[in-house]
């Protein structure tokens, strides 16, 4: 089984990265690129190991994509990936313990049971009809 998929449309634009629950890697492990304007990282620790305490320095940083990470914290669903036209082009299920990372172009959920995600984008978000458009 994959434990991380980069999915990329037919330009070779990456759209999303899938990270399924049994990736397992020890230290920092970042599966976005160093320039997206939202990163994310997996790490394993073993006991004992430390992440020393810190602040994160402020600087004006300008967002021009917004990307979201969505985690999958139980149930199963179906995510549909749209290239930049609004073409869909894959389909990927996802369940319990999967996280998936939208980099670029559109996506859509259908459910397949009882599901709660959790996501993470920039913000701040204004409603579906300031920060939204609707592909179908």
């Amino acid at each position: 089984m994959i434990k991380i998929e980069e999915i990329k449309s037919d330009d070779g634009r990456t759209i999303a990265i899938v990270v399924k629950r049994d990736f397992k890697k020890d230290g920092v492990n970042f599966v976005s690129k160093q320039d997206f304007p939202l990163q994310l990282g997996i790490s394993s620790y073993k006991k004992g190991d430390e992440i020393k305490a810190h602040l994160h320095i402020q600087k004006e940083i300008k967002i021009n994509k917004i990307q979201e990470v969505v985690y999958i914290e139980r149930g199963r669903t179906m995510v549909g990936l749209y290239d930049l036209n609004g073409r869909k082009f894959k389909s990927v299920e996802l369940s319990d313990g999967d996280t998936i990372f939208f980099v670029d172009g559109g996506h859509g959920f259908e459910m397949l049971e009882d599901t709660k995600i959790i996501e993470v984008k920039q913000g701040p978000y204004f409603g579906k009809d300031k920060d939204k458009r609707l592909i179908e």
